[in-house]
């Protein structure tokens, strides 16, 4: 997996180079955004590689880890060391996991690779997958078998989908629903970082194993990622100083994971895949935000 990851790496950086960024804040017409050349000239560059390629990568690994093990759970836990079968709590953690980081991606995506999709649509594309997660989980009565429950999944439907509604139409409040969305990302990953028992019980997650906890405080992990990007960006910064502040999230997140959380480390995840992101954050947030 390592190595996979290491040459998806510098086939990412390699061809980020060519590719012409979006602009998420100006009309679609001015592809090459000023707003975005400006940041540029403000910060970044100091590390390995540039700032706009830096954010490239990060983006690019987002989308294609967060599409493929979303989707592929079974093949997510044993990439990182967890064996076993999982119950059906269990594998549906595995999924909002990483349901986290491909809504980032998408994001990313749109405004990084793409120069025909605007800053609304972009934000609202990122928050279609949780509210179709959660209008699943509501049809599909999930509250009665794994979680969460209905008033949990409710609000989900009601954040997420409110801001990709907004999005869509971009309706004069988007914005403030991009906000809403953003920091109930926040408050909703943040419990399950640092008191994932807890937050078990708050959403009412049934069918608990020795394994959920842990696996809770891995959605706590890139759900506060997401939760800080979407905030980034919801307050007005450029995508590419968003995904400079996401990757310091995620560096403290996978800390305080890897070492302060016991019940993440029960579950035998590999060190070397953890600390491949965690310098790959360094590198990224480095090169964007540092001169």
């Amino acid at each position: 997996m390592m190595i996979t990851l290491l040459m998806s790496f510098f086939a990412l950086a390699t061809a980020a180079q060519s590719v012409d960024a979006a602009a998420p804040f100006l009309p679609k017409h001015k592809t090459k955004s000023l707003a975005k050349t400006r940041a540029l000239e403000l910060r970044g560059g100091a590390g390995p590689i540039d700032a706009e390629t830096a954010a490239k990568v990060i983006g690019g690994l987002a989308i294609g880890t967060g599409s493929v093990f979303t989707v592929a759970n079974k093949f997510c836990n044993k990439s990182y060391g967890v064996h076993g079968e999982l119950s059906p709590t269990d594998a549906r953690q595995t999924i909002d996991h990483n349901l986290s980081i491909f809504s980032a991606g998408v994001v990313m995506y749109s405004l990084l690779f793409r120069n025909d999709i605007s800053w609304n649509l972009a934000m609202a594309l990122g928050n279609l997958p949780w509210a179709f997660r959660a209008l699943g989980d509501l049809l599909n009565e999930s509250s009665k078998t794994t979680g969460p429950s209905n008033i949990g999944s409710s609000l989900i439907f009601l954040f997420a989908s409110a801001a990709a509604y907004g999005g869509l139409t971009a309706a004069d409040w988007a914005g403030n629903a991009f906000k809403a969305a953003s920091l109930f990302a926040l408050t909703s990953g943040l419990p399950c970082l640092f008191a994932p028992a807890e937050a078990s019980k708050l959403w009412g997650m049934k069918g608990a194993t020795e394994m959920t906890n842990g696996m809770i405080t891995g959605v706590g992990v890139t759900l506060t990622g997401f939760g800080a990007f979407s905030a980034a960006l919801a307050w007005g910064d450029d995508v590419i100083t968003a995904v400079g502040k996401k990757a310091i999230v995620d560096m403290l997140c996978l800390i305080k994971a890897m070492y302060f959380s016991p019940e993440w480390a029960s579950l035998g995840i590999s060190k070397a895949a953890v600390y491949f992101w965690l310098i790959l954050d360094v590198v990224a947030a480095y090169s964007i935000l540092v001169k």
